[in-house]
């Protein structure tokens, strides 16, 4: 499968559609922190002033073989800014064993979803992280105008200033 990454025996693709899924009877994943998380693995790569937001989307570009579902060079609009990514992670046997997104802005980056009930959350986020720190300096180039479409002066104008993400091959963006 095109887009694909694997950590162990569990594989993971970005749903560029966003679908809506959850399991009957899963278990909550809930709203975590990743710069802690990726930060004290002591395996990325020295940022600067950029926000780790532009080292995820980079890394994730990598993984997905630039599968995330908008281009490396994009204009994205959310409420809150950033990137949203929606993955679906899977065993060998393609068996789905969590949903999950991904938030990430300048700010923050938040994890948060739906295992099943037979595959842990502590376990999703061990294999996860590890998946993005093996070969962390592995990116690709990529560089989104990020712009909010609920700022907190609305009345002020219609849409925040951009906030941009990625990474040029030399330097991280933000």
């Amino acid at each position: 499968m095109d887009g694909v990454f694997w950590q162990n025996d569990v594989g993971f693709v970005v749903d560029p559609q966003m679908m809506a899924s959850s399991f009957p009877d899963g278990v909550r994943i809930e709203p975590t922190p990743l710069d802690a998380l990726l930060n004290e693995t002591g395996k990325l790569p020295q940022l600067g002033t950029a926000p780790l937001a532009s080292w995820l989307l980079a890394r994730m570009m990598c993984l997905t073989n630039e599968r995330l579902g908008f281009e490396t060079h994009a204009k994205l609009y959310h409420d809150g800014g950033g990137f949203y990514l929606n993955i679906v992670a899977f065993s060998r046997e393609l068996k789905p064993l969590a949903f999950f997104n991904i938030h990430g802005t300048p700010s923050a980056c938040s994890l948060w979803g739906q295992c099943d009930r037979d595959f842990s959350p502590s376990n999703l986020l061990q294999i996860f992280i590890a998946a993005l720190v093996a070969n962390a300096d592995a990116l690709v180039e990529c560089r989104l105008q990020c712009y909010d479409t609920d700022p907190p002066d609305l009345d002020k104008r219609r849409i925040g200033k951009p906030m941009v993400l990625g990474w040029d091959g030399e330097a991280f963006l933000g």
